[in-house]
């Protein structure tokens, strides 16, 4: 496997020397004098505890995920936020002015504007409207010996459909470099994780976030799982005190009220499929397609209409008509069940 991920690196990425630090084994003795790393160790004006670099191995909370996935802890790479670790992909397998990085729009963003910052060619195989499926027999097409990254978001953001896991399969098997899988919506599916292929797919990387079903944006956690030779790499070039040590403590407190978790994503889950029921019966939606994701991909009359009407209103969703095949398409959130019945109402009230 060891071989396989080094065909994939860039030159300069193999020689890379990391940055060590060895001070992670002794943060929690007490005993120990920190006078290794240039801190203030009188503390902060927020009092004392914040004044130490984090753990930069994340061991205690590389771990926990480790058990609480049934996966190895050097198997998990740490980011801040999903975006970091896309950044990190591209920098460790794509030569700039040289490779591409295959995306399928409409999908997120950040795959193409990372590939943009990178200098890497972004070869575009799109979804296929009005369903916005996967056209797999184009994707394996377009792969060449250039191709180092292909990005699938599944469930995909803006659309909420998934790509079933025998497709993944199917393109990884085909790619010369490496799938990514961004589940950052997984946890509001019903269907099977990518996690279940890493041992199968030694080019597979499956990110996934705290942002979503564990409700923590504001801390910017992001996962990647792969195989141990991939993260070896992964690790070694993301920087070394990327997520603060408020982050890590918050996720090892998180990953204690899983049960909490669930009941929220059941109320979404619920919400969802008696949204997308009212929605349907709306005079001005032409269509809504079924999704896996916490939103509804909505095609109206007048999406600028719409939009500018609910923010009158003071709510807020997402206009998607600069996307590709979304003209006219709004993608709203499944807010709580309070929230759902304002925005019911004032869509209700609008009329185009």
């Amino acid at each position: 496997m060891e071989a396989i991920i080094n065909k994939l690196l860039r030159p300069n990425i193999k020689t890379l020397k990391g940055y060590t630090v060895w001070r992670d084994q002794y943060l929690d003795d007490t005993e120990v004098l920190f006078l290794d790393n240039g801190e203030n160790n009188y503390g902060s004006p927020l009092g004392k505890g914040m004044e130490r670099y984090p753990s930069s191995s994340q061991a205690k909370l590389k771990q926990a995920l480790a058990e609480f996935k049934q996966l190895g802890p050097d198997q998990i790479i740490l980011g801040n936020g999903s975006d970091e670790l896309i950044d990190v992909l591209m920098r460790c397998v794509g030569e700039p002015f040289m490779d591409q990085v295959l995306v399928c729009e409409p999908t997120f963003g950040m795959f193409r504007q990372y590939a943009q910052i990178n200098n890497l060619e972004v070869v575009n195989v799109p979804l296929v409207s009005p369903g916005f499926n996967w056209d797999v027999s184009a994707i394996k097409k377009a792969i060449n010996p250039r191709t180092k990254l292909i990005f699938i978001c599944s469930p995909n953001n803006p659309t909420g459909g998934s790509l079933p896991l025998q497709e993944v399969m199917e393109i990884a098997t085909a790619s010369p470099g490496l799938v990514v899988v961004d589940e950052a919506y997984i946890d509001f599916s019903e269907k099977v994780s990518a996690l279940a292929l890493l041992k199968q797919l030694p080019n597979l990387v499956v990110l996934q976030t705290f942002s979503k079903a564990w409700g923590l944006a504001g801390l910017r956690l992001g996962v990647a799982y792969t195989s141990a030779a991939m993260a070896s790499v992964l690790n070694l070039v993301r920087p070394p005190f990327n997520v603060s040590a408020y982050t890590q403590q918050q996720a090892l407190q998180a990953l204690a009220f899983a049960d909490k978790r669930m009941w929220y994503i059941r109320v979404i889950q619920e919400e969802r499929t008696r949204m997308r029921e009212q929605l349907m019966s709306l005079p001005y939606v032409t269509y809504v397609p079924e999704s896996d994701a916490n939103s509804l991909l909505v095609k109206v009359n007048d999406a600028e209409a719409l939009c500018n009407y609910l923010l009158s209103k003071k709510i807020l969703i997402s206009n998607r008509s600069s996307q590709q095949h979304c003209s006219n398409y709004v993608r709203i959130t499944i807010g709580t069940v309070e929230e759902n019945e304002r925005l019911w109402r004032a869509l209700n009230e609008f009329s185009n």
